[in-house]
């Protein structure tokens, strides 16, 4: 028989072990709460992998913010509200950046509405998340009496962590920094006063083309496409039709403005920023060339974007797209009228023309792209369904680019011009695997900078396929070798339909992330 006084000495140890594990879920509870809402802000700011030094550290503000009750509700639950607003945009794409603001400049309410429909719904509750973790972090201290500023030892190790990195305010660094990038740039061409710093240009006597035709198509990934390899045949155009076709061209950026505006100025390769007194149009004229740029894509807002201010400086302009929030979402086949009225206007035999097409091609929303076009590619499987469309938006490009090349020739055989045209992709895509579906979307691996770069010529007897990596940054310089142009601004020798591979990336292999991406072959899905 036991003890009695045993038996309460065993039951009093047990009772006081009870109290204390109790004790210690109600000091850690609330500290899991901050931890996760820390770990979901960071992240919903772009970092996709914040490592332990940084979560603590967003601890850290909010245990000392909480010293003061003001404090937290006027600093720290805004910060929340803030971090909250950009997390559905943050896990779906990146952190804040000049390309992500430079696009909201450009961006009408139609591509507004698609951008957030790539976003996961899911997306939108972490947000929620955040701003109920703040909160119910406070309330349980509050509750509880927990007090963690008062913990000496605990302070001191987040003074520690403090003064090794500051990332709770990287975020707000980088929101400040691309804003202020994207609002010097658009001083920058406010009071841009010159059309070209160009001087003076030198046609090449031997260039014996009349017409020149630069397609830029809209996010494509070759890998995509049936010529460069892709296992369904979208390209039944540019497989059938003789060119020269350049399997390693990398654009300058991962989205438009970064990319073009860089790809088709001559941008100082050093500190990559590009030169808008220098560009393709200007180039043009400074030879001679009449110029036209015609556009599906917008001429929008109240500012300059840097694709609107290179186009502008054409001889003639056409845009689908007028205005910001009364534009219509046009199919790319409706730029065939207009390209065919430019072509056929009366002009000098001797007048060499360029003519630059801006198209919407694949844009995020691939399946917005094809809503008159019959996608012969579905799937059963619904998770392959933008992939799907993603293909068929390339098939239709392919019939885009056909038909431009019909006109031309009709032309050529009419009237005896000549023509050459290069295709080419202003940047590629990525995908983000949710649980419904498989999204392509900006992203940062390689594939997402692996663009189409194609030449078809009026005197192309055959086809050539050229394995040779050639940069975006350069790419001024072969559309100048391509057109015939001489100017000292431009590196002469330099071509890009040789086998010969650039030398340099100018830092981009330092900025990809390193996982795989492969296209996906959606056959039997």
């Amino acid at each position: 028989m036991k003890h009695p006084r045993l038996s309460e000495w065993y039951k009093n140890k047990l009772q006081d072990k009870i109290v204390k594990i109790k004790n210690l879920l109600i000091y850690i509870i609330p500290l899991i709460i901050l931890i996760i809402s820390s770990k979901l802000m960071l992240k919903g700011s772009g970092y996709a992998h914040p490592t332990p030094r940084d979560i603590t550290l967003v601890c850290a503000l909010y245990i000392i913010l909480y010293a003061s009750k003001k404090a937290y509700v006027w600093i720290g639950i805004p910060i929340a509200i803030l971090y909250a607003i950009y997390t559905p945009i943050g896990l779906t794409f990146d952190k804040p950046t000049y390309q992500y603001f430079a696009s909201v400049i450009a961006t009408d309410a139609i591509e507004g509405i698609e951008f957030f429909t790539q976003i996961s719904i899911v997306n939108y509750f972490y947000a929620i998340l955040i701003i109920i973790g703040i909160l119910a972090f406070k309330k349980l201290c509050s509750k509880l009496n927990i007090n963690y500023y008062r913990n000496k030892t605990l302070m001191i190790v987040l003074v520690i962590i403090a003064l090794i990195n500051q990332s709770p305010f990287e975020y707000f660094y980088n929101v400040y920094e691309s804003a202020t990038k994207v609002k010097e740039e658009i001083i920058t061409l406010r009071d841009f006063t010159k059309s070209s710093e160009w001087g003076k240009s030198t046609l090449d006597n031997n260039q014996h083309y009349d017409d020149y035709v630069l397609i830029i198509g809209e996010s494509v990934r070759r890998d995509y496409m049936g010529i460069y390899g892709y296992p369904i045949n979208n390209t039944p155009f540019l497989n059938r039709v003789n060119s020269t076709i350049i399997d390693g061209l990398n654009s300058a950026d991962n989205n438009t403005i970064g990319s073009l505006r860089l790809m088709l100025t001559l941008s100082d390769k050093e500190t990559v920023k590009p030169n808008y007194g220098l560009n393709i149009v200007g180039l043009a004229k400074s030879a001679g060339f009449k110029t036209y740029w015609i556009s599906n894509q917008g001429y929008i807002g109240q500012h300059d974007t840097p694709i609107t201010f290179i186009a502008k400086h054409a001889d003639v302009k056409r845009f689908n797209k007028l205005g910001a929030f009364n534009s219509n979402d046009e199919s790319d086949f409706s730029l065939i009228p207009l390209f065919k009225k430019e072509l056929t206007s009366p002009t000098q035999k001797k007048q060499k023309r360029l003519f630059i097409i801006h198209l919407y091609g694949s844009h995020p929303n691939p399946c917005g792209r094809i809503e008159d076009y019959d996608n012969p590619f579905t799937t059963k499987d619904i998770k392959y369904h933008n992939i799907s469309c993603y293909v068929a938006s390339i098939n239709k490009t392919d019939e885009v680019i056909e038909a431009i090349y019909s006109l031309l020739e009709k032309q050529y055989k009419q009237k005896d011009r000549t023509f050459s045209v290069i295709y080419f992709a202003d940047h590629g895509l990525s995908h983000q695997d949710t649980e419904e579906q498989i999204k392509i979307m900006h992203g940062k691996t390689k594939y997402a900078y692996r663009v189409p770069l194609i030449q078809l010529s009026s005197d192309q007897v055959s086809t050539q396929y050229i394995i040779a990596k050639k940069s975006g940054m350069m790419f001024i310089n072969g559309l100048a070798s391509w057109l015939g142009i001489s100017n000292p601004h431009l590196k002469e020798s330099y071509h890009l339909f040789t086998p010969e591979s650039d030398e340099e990336d100018f830092g981009l292999s330092e900025t990809l992330e390193a996982r795989m991406d492969d296209a996906i072959n959606i056959q039997g899905k």
